[in-house]
């Protein structure tokens, strides 16, 4: 881990297969990507090395924020990799910001489940943990744990 790295774990009681299942299919990624009351809207969802990643968050007041990443490496029940400095197909986007890894471990409880997302410098790091990232990826974890025991 590097120090423009931040890093959110939690125990999901439910085992990484039906954790694995909330990720892959959007149905169920819906319910818990964002922090609600936030809803999320997936326009794309191609779960491969290569996939376009494209959602929408939409706020209470009504404004959006879309998000446009690309899906680097998929080990299924283990591990996730995505950066927003591509778009599906391998192709640039004008800027980027993060990429995060997401590891589900076999645990005693279920799945250890723990996201990390790196940042260029120091600067992009402070600036997503300004804008929440332990609360709001806590609770994303959260809700996609409530998903997870629901399947």
């Amino acid at each position: 881990m590097s120090e423009n790295d931040l890093t959110v774990s939690r125990i999901i009681k439910a085992p990484p297969s039906t954790v694995w299942k909330a990720w892959k299919e959007p149905v169920h990624f819906v319910k818990w990507w964002a922090p609600a009351p936030i809803v999320t809207i997936c326009k794309k969802h191609e779960f491969h090395p290569g996939g376009a990643f494209d959602t929408v968050m939409r706020m209470e007041d009504g404004t959006e924020h879309g998000g446009e990443g690309c899906f680097l490496e998929v080990i299924e029940n283990q591990r996730i990799v995505f950066t927003d400095a591509l778009r599906g197909g391998w192709r640039p986007n004008e800027s980027s910001f993060f990429s995060a890894i997401i590891t589900l471990e076999e645990h005693p409880e279920g799945t250890k489940y723990t996201a990390t997302a790196l940042h260029k410098n120091d600067a992009d790091r402070q600036k997503h943990a300004d804008m929440g990232f332990l609360d709001g990826w806590g609770t994303c974890i959260e809700q996609l744990g409530r998903v997870a025991e629901s399947l």
